[in-house]
């Protein structure tokens, strides 16, 4: 018989440290009253989420039309073959900083998978990060 996969509750340091190794994340929010969720490449300075997008992208739009716009971040690793792995989800708000005088040096640090103009820079700031480990249990 197969070993069961059990989920472990990460403590917040953890689950913080989870996110800023990966480069890689989902943010959930809102945009005429539905849900929306996009793809983000991001790093972590200073606690907060930074994410480098176009400012005609949805969630750039969203953040303009509403400071300290409230959003869900969350970004995990599956291992296919085991469905091992972890996860973790950041509850927060989130603020245009492309103004801010570091904007352009923290947007660079951002990597990207897309070849096209990144002219925002957004902060995303944790208010709550809570995070699940699977793993197999005896």
């Amino acid at each position: 018989m197969e070993h069961e996969r059990k989920p472990v509750e990460l403590r917040p340091e953890v689950a913080k440290g989870y996110l800023t190794h990966a480069e890689f994340g989902r943010v959930a929010f809102i945009v005429d009253g539905l849900p929306v969720i996009r793809p983000l490449n991001h790093v972590v300075v200073e606690g907060d989420i930074i994410v480098h997008t176009s400012h005609d992208s949805a969630f750039a739009q969203a953040v303009r039309a509403r400071p300290d716009l409230p959003v869900a971040y969350e970004t995990d690793e599956i291992e296919a073959h085991s469905h091992t792995g972890w996860s973790v989800l950041v509850r927060g708000t989130a603020t245009d900083i492309t103004g801010h005088p570091r904007a352009a040096q923290l947007g660079r640090q951002v990597p990207s998978w897309i070849d096209r103009p990144h002219d925002a820079v957004i902060a995303i700031r944790p208010h709550q990060v809570t995070g699940l480990r699977l793993t197999i249990g005896h």
